[in-house]
C-alpha cells in the first residue's frame, strides 16, 4: 500500500459495529449521532481499502466486493433514503461490518497466492473506489 496507509484498528471498527447491529438498548440523540457519524467514518476508511483489493481478488469475492462498495456509497450518500436513525446505524453497521469482513478474508494467508501477487500492478486506485463500482 502507499506510504501514507494507517492501519485500520479492527478492534475499535467491530465495536461500532457490535453496538449499531445488536445494543439495542435505548440512546440519547447525542449518542446515536455519535456512533452515525463514528460508522461513517469507519465505511469512508475502509471502502478505499476494500477496492483497492478488489481486482486481486477471485472472481466471486470481486463481485461480492464491488456489491458491498455500491452499498457503502449508498449508505454514504448524504440522500439516503432511512426510516430513522436506527435504520441508519443498521444500514452503516452492517457495511462496517461487510467491508472489514472482506479485508479480513483477504489479509488471510491462503487469500495471498503467487498468482495474485503478480497481479498487484492491476489493483484499483482506491483513491477513486466510486468509480470502480461503475454505473447501476
Amino acid at each position: 500500500m502507499a506510504a501514507d496507509y494507517m492501519p485500520v484498528d479492527s478492534a475499535t471498527i467491530r465495536e461500532a459495529f457490535h453496538a449499531a447491529l445488536w445494543d439495542v438498548r435505548p440512546r440519547s440523540g447525542a449518542e446515536a449521532e455519535r456512533l452515525v457519524l463514528q460508522l461513517e467514518g469507519h465505511v469512508r476508511l475502509l471502502a478505499p481499502e476494500v477496492a483497492a483489493r478488489v481486482l486481486a481478488m477471485d472472481e466471486s469475492m470481486s463481485a461480492t466486493g464491488l456489491l458491498v462498495l455500491r452499498h457503502a456509497d449508498d449508505a454514504l450518500d448524504p440522500a439516503a433514503p432511512s426510516a430513522d436513525r436506527q435504520t441508519r446505524l443498521h444500514d452503516l453497521g452492517v457495511v462496517a461490518r461487510a467491508l472489514q469482513a472482506l479485508i479480513e478474508m483477504t489479509d488471510a494467508p491462503e487469500a495471498n497466492d503467487d498468482s495474485e501477487a503478480d497481479r498487484e500492478s492491476e489493483v484499483a486506485d482506491p483513491t477513486g473506489w466510486l468509480i470502480v463500482i461503475g454505473p447501476r
